[in-house]
């Protein structure tokens, strides 16, 4: 089906047609390409036996603690709670500590851009740039990059650029078409945009509408957001990659966070690109070929794609209802039921994006991914789909769902602590407090243990490496950003989780989320009035746990960074969301990545652009409309 474009046919090449159908939610799998290797089924096994295990263990000391004299009301509510949140966090830590293991001594079993082969002449590669309300001149400028990036390979006849409008905002539209007109003329790959009049399934639709009009004549296709960046030996070396392996649909790299600028964004930045490849390493040894699409930055096939990836509409309407949201990981199952492999590439280097700048930002990305994790709870039961991808719906849909869970957890603790009644009236109220804080019962060390654990293998494998810890800055610089990232998270996971409450309740209500343009840097000030605008009822719910909290103090000192992040939410957004605030914390060498510390051609090259990312001069031509 043809897509209407409001631009001239010299803003397109010749239609290449490929046939891309609506997939049922349920059809039969295809054997020939679907059978793991028995290791696999090893692995799993190992990894479910050692999450259950780890929860069993920890379950048993709440379940000791309230056996004694019969189990009340509350205390049996916080043994149903427990169980499901730990697991959660243990098969989180075990999946990590396998990672940690293989990148501490096997790490010659993950694949990195130099042990890539080159592909065979004339494969053709498409970069889809899908945008909408975004910053044009943002957008053009990082393509220039990577179109100079190709042609210092030598390869940009491989690759043609196609940016894939959705924008419904006149301005930004007339922008585009601006920008699109300049890059017809000024690059070494071919540049191609178009704009949909009819925005029909979304970002999911956009690049399905690409494919049945151009599809057949590439290959292979990138899907980019408008704020990705890849290298060319990368996508040079991803293309020959999935020649080399005919198996394979879809390639999934790990972006790394660059370009932070407000605090908030430099404190996920670092996080991500310390803790984030052990997570990632021990994905990939467990998920095989089952592995998840996040919509941008891999390597797809284009007709593994077209044959297997078109999704349905939902029954029912928005927001469990209609299109798909979280489109990638739904068309990774897809791609799968049809005998593709999906795999997870965790250490291969020269792939980017950016974090959103601040909570706001992101707390609003959250509420998107969250109606779309639990939107997929509605076919977790369609047939053809493996088994593990229903554990993955289940898990996904738990990365928000345990928000609500944590809130009625933590809400049991304060009931069972009020009901154990008041102090002493002759006990010192902070020193009463801390001998109970520091009788620490060894479930409390094993739950911490599971939390942190992943944060400090991260930190670990970089500490053991003379040239990674130089790349973060050196020991120093390295141990302190750990050290604040740790704190940092504590205090503002509260925040976190009373924003995915707030998100899990407005799409069981039947609230839909929309789909509006995502911030991707800020150069001003957070305001304070917009921060305590948003983050006021927050600040309500802290004052009043403190109220409740105040008599006794152990429980005041348990639950300091919960009480901190809450009361001072609103100045925390502020300062966090400052652009201020980061330059001062990038001086100062807090949270120092790789990328800042010696950084890639590409992301010097992006730098070099920095001022069409923030300011761009507008073309004078405007090209000719049909």
């Amino acid at each position: 089906m043809p897509f209407e474009s409001v631009t001239s046919g010299d803003h397109l090449p010749a239609r290449a047609p490929l046939e891309m159908t609506e997939q049922p939610v349920s059809r039969p799998a295809m054997g020939a390409r679907w059978r793991d290797p028995p290791a696999l089924a090893w692995r799993r096994g190992g990894l479910l036996a050692a999450t259950l295990l780890l929860t069993f263990a920890a379950f048993m000391a709440p379940f000791d603690l309230f056996s004694g004299d019969g189990f009340t009301l509350v205390e049996t509510a916080g043994l149903v709670l427990f169980g499901p949140l730990f697991i959660s966090i243990a098969c989180w830590f075990c999946s990590a500590l396998v990672g940690f293991v293989l990148l501490a001594g096997r790490r010659n079993d993950y694949a990195t851009v130099a042990d890539l082969p080159p592909p065979s002449a004339g494969r053709r590669i498409a970069l889809l740039a899908t945008i909408r309300n975004e910053h044009p001149g943002a957008v053009y400028a990082r393509l220039r990059v990577m179109d100079k990036a190709l042609r210092s390979r030598g390869v940009s006849d491989a690759f043609d650029f196609f940016v894939l409008s959705d924008t419904n905002d006149a301005a930004i539209a007339g922008q585009e078409a601006l920008y699109a007109a300049q890059a017809q003329s000024g690059t070494a790959s071919a540049f191609y945009y178009r704009r949909r009049r009819d925005n029909r399934g979304r970002k999911a639709g956009n690049v399905a509408d690409w494919v049945r009009n151009f599809g057949a004549a590439y290959d292979y296709m990138v899907v980019l957001d408008a704020d990705s960046l890849m290298s060319a030996d990368l996508l040079v070396g991803l293309a020959g990659w999935m020649e080399a392996r005919p198996d394979l649909g879809l390639i999934q790299t790990v972006p790394h966070a660059v370009h932070g600028e407000s605090l908030f964004a430099r404190h996920l930045q670092f996080g991500i690109r310390l803790y984030g490849r052990v997570a990632c390493a021990g994905l990939a040894w467990w998920m095989g070929r089952e592995g998840l699409y996040w919509g941008h930055n891999a390597m797809v096939r284009t007709r593994a794609f077209a044959e297997s990836a078109g999704l349905p509409r939902l029954p029912g309407a928005a927001p469990l209802g209609g299109d798909v949201l979280s489109h990638d990981v739904v068309q990774s199952f897809f791609m799968r039921r049809a005998g593709w492999g999906v795999i997870l590439a965790p250490l291969l280097d020269g792939s980017y994006e950016q974090t959103p700048p601040t909570l706001m930002d992101n707390a609003a990305r959250d509420a998107r991914w969250c109606q779309g994790n639990l939107q997929h709870l509605g076919i977790v039961g369609a047939e053809g789909l493996h088994w593990l991808h229903r554990v993955q719906i289940g898990m996904a849909a738990m990365v928000y769902a345990s928000a609500p869970l944590w809130l009625a957890f933590l809400s049991v603790g304060v009931i069972l602590r009020v009901q154990q009644g008041l102090p002493d009236p002759g006990d010192a109220w902070f020193e009463g407090g801390l001998e109970r804080v520091f009788t620490l019962h060894w479930s409390i060390v094993m739950t911490a243990v599971m939390l942190f654990g992943p944060k400090l293998m991260g930190a670990a494998l970089a500490m053991m490496d003379p040239a990674e810890r130089a790349a973060f800055g050196g020991a120093r610089k390295l141990a302190l950003g750990v050290l604040v990232e740790i704190v940092m998270s504590a205090v503002l996971a509260p925040l976190h989780m009373l924003s995915s409450c707030r998100a899990v309740a407005r799409t069981l209500f039947g609230r839909d989320n929309g789909w509006r343009p995502q911030r991707r840097s800020v150069n001003d000030e957070t305001p304070w009035a917009e921060a305590w605008r948003t983050y006021g009822w927050q600040t309500g719910a802290g004052v009043v746990l403190l109220l409740i909290a105040a008599p006794y103090s152990d429980l005041v000192i348990w639950m300091a960074p919960i009480l901190a992040g809450l009361i001072f939410a609103g100045p925390i957004a502020a300062l966090t969301g400052s652009a201020r605030v980061g330059a001062w914390a990038r001086e100062a060498g807090l949270f120092l990545t790789p990328e800042e510390v010696a950084p890639s051609p590409l992301l010097r090259g992006a730098l070099a652009e920095a001022g069409a990312l923030d300011a761009p001069a507008a073309p004078q031509a405007a090209p000719t409309f049909a």
